[in-house]
């Protein structure tokens, strides 16, 4: 008996080359979720970032009498939008603002953030600066 040769069959490396491909495939569109899902918590940043620099420059021009100097807080936005005041090692954000002395003022107000589970390492985000005339 001799075996028949079945031309319709597949072969072992056909197999693997296929398996190749589609594993490689895979891989690239596993990437590209995960750059979809840094992209998408950048954004958000960015966007938190925009409201919390508004907020502030907003208080601090409607402040009858501006103080010179620094101030920092650490700030998480609550997933109901409130802003709360954190320590250090739970606050997604840090804002920093800077009032000079000269007139007109020079507000300069700095948004950090730092990403989950990256550390406590902030990055900066977002940077305004606005100037206010005394008596305003």
């Amino acid at each position: 008996m001799t075996p028949k040769d079945d031309s319709r069959a597949f072969t072992l490396i056909e197999i693997l080359v296929t398996t190749l491909v589609l594993v490689t495939g895979l891989a690239a569109v596993a990437g590209l979720f995960s750059q979809g899902a840094q992209s998408n918590l950048r954004n958000r940043q960015r966007v938190d970032a925009e409201a919390l620099l508004e907020t502030k420059i907003a208080q601090l021009k409607a402040e009858p009498k501006l103080a010179p100097g620094d101030s920092a807080e650490y700030l998480t936005i609550q997933p109901n939008g409130t802003v709360t005041i954190e320590d250090s090692k739970k606050a997604m954000y840090l804002r920093t603002a800077t009032i000079s002395s000269e007139s007109p003022k020079k507000i300069t107000v700095i948004i950090y953030g730092r990403q989950n589970g990256r550390g406590t390492t902030y990055r900066e985000l977002l940077r305004a600066t606005s100037l206010v005339a005394d008596g305003f």
